[in-house]
């Protein structure tokens, strides 16, 4: 809507996964190196965790993307708070076998028996858990230890990736059988006031733009806002963009930041002319 506008070929703050508008910043670079590290090495299970918005799921959806396009066998879970059988029956879907009408004797055996065929023929597979910290059921957390258990020659036939909020890790410290096994763990920080201006001025960038739009007073405003976490950022730019066009403004202000806050508290702003 306000793309023509502001002279972009895209809109730059979309809440997606998106490669073009994946930030390599230092954290998440970190963040990558070590879930890469962990699955090549046959390290068990990783932990990745983050405030809400923090990019977790964006990091772990790039991964995947790239694991896949390396012949890597990969299984997605999004909606995990699941009973323990159909948590079982999920993955067994998502790693692209038939499970329906299977007991759970069957459905471990059908995917261990994957597992080893994708071993011997030199690929792993990967089991990404999103929102993790939403499973409710113990017995479900079981389940997960469950497939750690899945060996050959001393590597496990399953690679496992927890990602979710930083209440997962003393969900994990009262299970011992769950906290034993986890190999690495990383938890993605805020960005800094820097980061969060050198990460508008990217997504910016990537979306077209040749010219400065967001004013140095505006993106610490966006920071103080915001507080560093990328999908509050998102957020308020996008809309600060379109408010802007509307007002027919040249770069995005303080005074704009201040309006676009106030516009997503709910308190009365200039209305959207274009």
């Amino acid at each position: 809507m306000y793309e023509a506008y502001w002279n972009l070929i895209t809109t730059p703050f979309r809440n997606t996964s998106d490669r073009k508008f994946f930030f390599y910043g230092e954290n998440y670079e970190e963040a990558y190196l070590r879930l890469l590290y962990s699955v090549t090495q046959s390290k068990g299970l990783f932990l990745l965790t983050g405030e809400s918005g923090c990019g977790k799921s964006f990091i772990t959806k790039i991964f995947s993307k790239d694991m896949l396009e390396q012949g890597y066998q990969i299984a997605f879970i999004n909606n995990p708070d699941l009973e323990p059988y159909d948590f079982l029956q999920q993955v067994v879907y998502e790693f692209g076998l038939a499970g329906q009408g299977k007991s759970k004797v069957e459905l471990l055996r059908e995917l261990k028996n994957f597992a080893l065929d994708c071993s011997q023929k030199g690929k792993i597979c990967i089991l990404i858990v999103d929102d993790a910290h939403l499973i409710q059921n113990r017995k479900t957390w079981e389940e997960i230890c469950l497939f750690l258990n899945m060996e050959e020659d001393g590597r496990f036939l399953l690679s496992i990736v927890l990602c979710g909020c930083p209440e997962i890790t003393d969900t994990i410290q009262k299970l011992p059988f769950l906290k034993e096994r986890t190999g690495i763990q990383y938890r993605i920080p805020t960005l800094t006031c820097r980061e969060t201006g050198e990460y508008i001025y990217f997504r910016m960038e990537q979306a077209g733009c040749v010219r400065e739009v967001f004013t140095m007073d505006a993106v610490k405003d966006i920071y103080a806002y915001s507080q560093g976490i990328p999908r509050k950022i998102n957020n308020l730019c996008d809309l600060a963009l379109l408010l802007g066009s509307g007002e027919n403004a040249t770069v995005i202000d303080r005074n704009l930041i201040r309006k676009t806050v106030e516009d997503i508290q709910g308190k009365p702003t200039t209305s959207v002319s274009k």
